[in-house]
């Protein structure tokens, strides 16, 4: 689950902030968690521990969103904060708070998504899922994050990892893949289940991860630029 601080004093703003979050995250069948605050005094008052992502208005009566960043980050300095605002003269003032990004108003599908994604994959980065591999008789546990790709060996899978090297699992990639559902990995060939974050360069018929190259299907390829833009943020 992500939690997600949303920071704005106009309603209609944060109403449209919020659905289209939901819907980006909805996308990697995410769950998400929302803090809703009015001003920068409101947050400031009851910060919430664990927030992942702060989406913060900046011009706010009371607190602006300025002089809250810079409270927060002495709380929560690892917090990736996305400062909302049409207050462009601002946006080196918000680099001196450690901001991650700018959306400029009005917000749209678009523009916050792209932001979304870079602070999504971080997220991912920082909190890694892990997944319980059967290997013979016994159940391993790997952290998703150092998988860097998976292929068919007969019946089995053979996972290639960052710390152990090459696992052979006692399940079909079949398995796995519906196990790692809605995380950062594509299916680009029959054999091949690969890690978008270890995705070096993608061809007319294959992809390399870590100097592998590794074919993808052509029925599979467009699913795979479409999914990659997707997860790297660059169709926004």
């Amino acid at each position: 689950m992500i939690k997600i601080a949303i920071v704005e004093d106009t309603q209609t703003d944060r109403d449209m902030i919020r659905e289209i979050s939901l819907a980006f995250f909805l996308r990697y069948q995410e769950t998400v968690q929302f803090y809703e605050y009015r001003d920068g005094s409101e947050i400031l008052a009851h910060y919430p521990t664990g927030i992942d992502v702060l989406l913060m208005d900046i011009d706010m009566p009371k607190i602006n969103g300025l002089e809250a960043a810079r409270e927060i980050h002495k709380i929560a300095p690892d917090v990736d904060l996305i400062f909302i605002t049409n207050l462009i003269q601002c946006a080196l003032d918000g680099y001196s708070v450690s901001a991650m990004d700018f959306v400029v108003k009005p917000v749209t599908e678009a523009s916050l998504g792209q932001s979304l994604s870079r602070a999504y994959r971080r997220f991912q980065q920082r909190q890694g899922k892990h997944i319980e591999v059967l290997c013979r008789k016994n159940k391993i546990v790997l952290n998703t994050n150092q998988i860097l790709y998976i292929e068919t060996q007969r019946h089995n899978a053979l996972i290639h990892t960052t710390i152990d090297g090459t696992i052979l699992a006692s399940e079909s990639i079949s398995a796995l893949e519906s196990r790692l559902q809605g995380q950062h990995f594509y299916r680009c060939h029959t054999s091949f289940l690969v890690n978008l974050n270890e995705v070096d360069r993608i061809g007319l018929t294959d992809l390399v991860v870590d100097g592998i190259l590794i074919p993808v299907s052509r029925h599979r390829r467009k699913g795979l630029l479409d999914k990659m833009a997707a997860f790297m943020g660059s169709n926004g």
